[in-house]
């Protein structure tokens, strides 16, 4: 006789309470669970267990819309954007669709407000609003060299903003009403969220030059019910010096202090490549030096369990973190 059985490790709830108990002793706050349309279709009721025991270990649990449409950061596939590709997709500059739902698609807006209704239901503390974009060549599912979106509701929504047809060619005009457009998107987002008492945070790709944060994203700043602002300057993938963490972070904090929210900033521990993992430690002290006190680190025990983001060496990247937040830690008791 043999015997199989099918294992979904990563939705074992025992662990995932182990782990949560962990990371609590670790000196952890908080913790961001990726609420996925695959777990939105099959795994509502193990999500809602995923944020009680978080709770129980006594941390915050926060939500993420992870991969949604394609047009929050994260690697699942959308099967929203798949299925609805000439209602709610975007549109490139080439007159052709891609599986990214539009931001100013009235389906997917839709689409969205259900998620935050099944999110709310779960019952965590805040919802985690993860790189909202439009399409980008350098993004998963992006094509290079084209931009986006050119859909009928974007068109429409240019012309009757400025009176103007959009431009076959994507201008500065073009540029800021994509952004207004993701601002109004997330505003209506961020209110539904705000009516079933949750807390609102957002996270902005660093798309963008340090000096640029300030004036490009102060439309983020400004939504209502929004209680924290922060980026993810992940210097390694983008092939950039450690340094930049330190840019970024006293430019989110400077936009932060204007508009009285909190800064948040994340560390890469996802391919960090082999013999640069004391870069973990530098992008923390340097992000605290800029007067940061909200970090976060993608992902846990550095994506080890993950084939595609996993760090070359995950238990070391792992421990300097840990010794890193343990040296601040103490430094804040003695001052």
């Amino acid at each position: 006789m043999k015997l199989g059985c099918a294992y979904f490790g990563n939705r074992i709830v025992r662990h995932v309470a182990e782990d949560m108990q962990q990371l609590r002793e670790q000196g952890f706050h908080y913790v961001v669970h990726t609420f996925s349309e695959f777990d939105l279709q099959f795994h509502s009721g193990t999500m809602k267990q995923i944020v009680e025991v978080t709770r129980e270990a006594g941390l915050e649990a926060q939500l993420d819309p992870w991969g949604i449409g394609n047009v929050f950061g994260g690697e699942p596939y959308s099967n929203f954007a798949a299925q609805n590709i000439f209602e709610a997709g975007q549109v490139l500059d080439d007159d052709r669709p891609v599986a990214l739902a539009c931001p100013n698609s009235p389906l997917f807006l839709e689409f969205m407000e259900g998620w935050i209704d099944a999110a709310a239901h779960a019952g965590p503390e805040a919802l985690f609003w993860d790189e909202p974009h439009f399409h980008s060549p350098d993004f998963l599912g992006g094509r290079k060299g084209r931009w986006g979106c050119r859909c009928i509701h974007c068109r429409n929504k240019f012309e009757t903003q400025t009176g103007r047809p959009m431009p076959a060619v994507e201008t500065d005009e073009v540029k800021a009403f994509k952004i207004e457009s993701l601002r109004s998107f997330l505003e209506i987002l961020v209110k539904r969220a705000v009516d079933r008492g949750l807390q609102n945070i957002l996270c902005v790709a660093p798309h963008i030059g340090a000096d640029q944060v300030s004036r490009l994203w102060k439309p983020y700043a400004r939504i209502p019910g929004l209680d924290m602002l922060g980026t993810d300057p992940y210097w390694q993938l983008l092939g950039r010096p450690v340094e930049i963490v330190r840019e970024y972070a006293l430019a989110i904090r400077k936009l932060c202090d204007e508009f009285d929210i909190e800064p948040q900033l994340w560390i890469q521990m996802f391919q960090l490549k082999k013999g640069r993992e004391d870069e973990v430690g530098q992008a923390i002290d340097l992000a605290l030096e800029a007067g940061i006190r909200n970090l976060a680190v993608w992902g846990f025990e550095c994506c080890s369990h993950e084939t595609w983001s996993r760090c070359d060496l995950p238990e070391d990247g792992w421990r300097i973190a840990l010794e890193a937040f343990r040296r601040a830690s103490e430094r804040e008791k003695k001052s």
